[in-house]
């Protein structure tokens, strides 16, 4: 799937630090205990091979924004977030579908996880609908007595590559 012509206003773009101010602002309006701004700046100012920073802009605004790391047999969505403003108009969707086709365009095939709130019932359903199954539950993950389930699905690498 290209993920394209899913919202054709949208760009799918690498995270400046230009961006960071608007990302920090989404990240801080939807999570409890967000990501600091220093591991941001340190990460995009530093980048790692393995890691992926990626924003999702309609025309100059960010609207959400997406992490994820590529490793050899397997791959890890770390942080996803909509700006609240924005939320349910496929913004998640888009950039999901979109890390996926770079993880699925990478050599070989992998798995990819994530983890998500037991009480993130949207976000599981979103999950879902990419082919994300549990397989496990990480006890106080984002807190006490705020478990998270660990999903995972596979990915085959794209031929065309």
């Amino acid at each position: 799937m290209t993920t394209r012509n899913l919202l054709p206003n949208l760009i799918f773009e690498p995270m400046h630090a230009d961006d960071l101010q608007q990302v920090l602002a989404i990240e801080n309006q939807c999570f409890e205990d967000p990501w600091s701004a220093t591991y941001f700046r340190l990460s995009l100012k530093r980048p790692r091979s393995d890691e992926y920073f990626y924003v999702a802009r309609r025309e100059q605004t960010v609207v959400g924004y997406i992490i994820f790391c590529i490793f050899h047999e397997e791959a890890q969505i770390l942080n996803i977030a909509v700006s609240p403003a924005c939320q349910r108009q496929g913004i998640g969707k888009y950039l999901l579908a979109s890390a996926l086709e770079i993880i699925q365009e990478t050599d070989g095939e992998r798995e990819v996880l994530l983890e998500v709130a037991v009480s993130n019932l949207p976000a599981q359903y979103l999950y879902r609908q990419f082919g994300f199954r549990i397989c496990g539950i990480r006890k106080n993950y984002y807190g006490r007595y705020k478990d998270a389930y660990v999903l995972r699905k596979g990915v085959e690498a794209d031929d065309a590559t």
